[in-house]
């Protein structure tokens, strides 16, 4: 009896330390998927506000289309740092940092009175962006078990999709008016420019890096020998390796052609209010895209799983060529077919349209690429 109660003893006080560390663990996924929601709705905002902010500093579309340009070449320079750090650093506090970085670009995007000004604030956003992004990716693939990868990177890409949404009808539903006497458009840049520090603390103190649970041994997940030296020198060597392997340019560049089409859509707001849909209903509209492509991008995840397990070596290829070719058909009939003048436009037709183009267009990060690269 003696021993049987030592065991259950033990047994008990094991019990606390793992539900102290799942829980810990499912804090992290709390707040992590907090921080690629207000990651998702910082991109959105200036898109979604292009027309105001073109008249306020008389910009063209084309300058306008620049800013996201000079964000996303800022981004792809800073991804080898971020990649470094993701290594040798504590991810949680890599992307709380990432997260204070860009709210505060942010918030300077909406106190700036110039071309300029909204240039180099908006560069300055990408380098914040750049850190929180491998680190969310690489995190969330720990955490989750290789035949359930494409699902958690599912609910990863669903609910920063629902950041896209909150960033975009936030923004549109304030560029119409004034806050306390500040134009809608700043507003919106101030207000998620706050509630994207706020999630940065909130990743600091709650989130934790799974590598950080040291073993029987008393070590941790890190690599400490690791230098930024030896880490560009690694990271070469590994792009040249990878270049090399047919499926990865495949990807590469399926990837380049494939975001042609989604760069293009960052103009959708604007485009929306030009041909004469109201403030409010471009939100509708541009809402229901953001909806349908976070719903598109949890249903890509799960069907890449599925596909995998009955075709092991093309379902996931057959996957993505039919989410890249869907794009085709819709496209021309959004440009094409639909009406263009006012008068003769509900709304109703480009919602359902851009609804199903949403839902079938968004399966190839979640379903294939993101699953291939791990």
């Amino acid at each position: 009896m003696e021993h049987a109660d030592e065991e259950r003893g033990a047994v008990n006080s094991i019990k606390p330390v793992k539900s102290d560390w799942d829980k810990k663990l499912f804090w992290t996924l709390i707040v992590v998927n907090l921080a690629g929601i207000m990651e998702r709705a910082d991109e959105a905002l200036l898109p979604a506000v292009y027309r105001e902010v073109g008249l306020s500093l008389h910009a063209s579309p084309t300058k306008l289309g620049t800013l996201t340009l000079l964000r996303s070449v800022v981004q792809v320079l800073c991804f080898p740092l971020a990649s470094y750090l993701s290594i040798t650093h504590n991810r949680a506090n890599i992307i709380a940092i990432g997260a204070i970085m860009w709210a505060i670009a942010t918030f300077f995007v909406g106190a700036s009175t110039s071309y300029l000004m909204i240039a180099v604030a908006r560069s300055l956003n990408g380098i914040g962006l750049a850190l929180v992004i491998p680190a969310i990716d690489s995190l969330v693939a720990d955490a989750a078990h290789a035949k359930k990868r494409g699902l958690a990177f599912g609910w990863l890409q669903f609910t920063g999709s629902l950041g896209s949404v909150f960033g975009t009808v936030f923004a549109l539903l304030l560029a119409g008016t004034t806050v306390f006497g500040i134009a809608g458009w700043r507003a919106s840049f101030y207000i998620i420019g706050a509630a994207s520090a706020l999630v940065g603390f909130l990743v600091y103190q709650f989130a934790v890096d799974p590598r950080s649970k040291k073993d029987e041994s008393g070590k941790d997940g890190y690599d400490k020998t690791i230098t930024p030296s030896s880490a560009l020198k690694q990271t070469v060597k590994e792009a040249i390796y990878v270049i090399k392997i047919p499926t990865f340019r495949a990807i590469v560049l399926q990837g380049v052609a494939g975001s042609f089409p989604w760069a293009a859509l960052t103009f959708a707001s604007m485009w929306l209010e030009l041909i004469g849909f109201s403030h409010n209903v471009t939100a509708a509209i541009v809402g229901i895209f953001s909806v349908s492509s976070a719903i598109g991008g949890l249903l890509g995840g799960r069907l890449g799983d599925l596909a995998a397990r009955a075709f092991p070596n093309a379902g996931r290829v057959m996957l993505a060529q039919f989410s890249s070719g869907i794009g085709i058909p819709f496209g021309a009939i959004v440009l094409l077919v639909l009406p263009y003048k006012s008068s003769t436009i509900s709304g109703v037709e480009h919602g359902v349209i851009l609804f199903l183009t949403g839902l079938l267009m968004s399966w190839c990060a979640t379903g294939t690429n993101k699953w291939t690269w791990l």
